[in-house]
């Protein structure tokens, strides 16, 4: 069963880029991210567009306001990802995250992009 799950996985590599984009309908990831780039260093809160979508929902609104300084402070471990925040891309918004209320956590909860695109 592991070697079945192994092989249904290692599929998704090479076309996970153009899923991975905000909006994949519209355009893709800038900068893209090729299929056969063996290179990670473009990869999670590396990308800017993906670091938007990774950013615990927090602070995704300081994000918004100054992406590379948020960036910058996800890459330092200043803000710290865990599991008990959620992602940005959990939420509803263009872009992830921007119409996150913190006074209301559930409002856009489970309505991001990825969850109702297949709905």
């Amino acid at each position: 069963m592991g070697q079945a799950h192994s092989d249904d996985a290692s599929h998704l590599k090479n076309c996970i880029a153009q899923y991975a984009a905000p909006d994949p309908s519209d355009k893709g990831l800038e900068p893209p991210i090729y299929a056969d780039n063996k290179s990670h260093t473009l990869f999670g809160v590396n990308h800017p567009q993906l670091t938007g979508m990774l950013c615990p929902i927090k602070p995704a609104k300081a994000y918004h306001e100054d992406p590379k300084k948020v960036q910058a402070e996800l890459q330092n471990g200043v803000i710290r990802m865990h599991s008990t925040a959620w992602p940005a891309f959990i939420y509803e918004g263009t872009p992830p995250g921007k119409d996150f209320d913190p006074d209301n956590v559930q409002e856009g909860f489970l309505k991001g992009y990825y969850l109702t695109c297949g709905i």
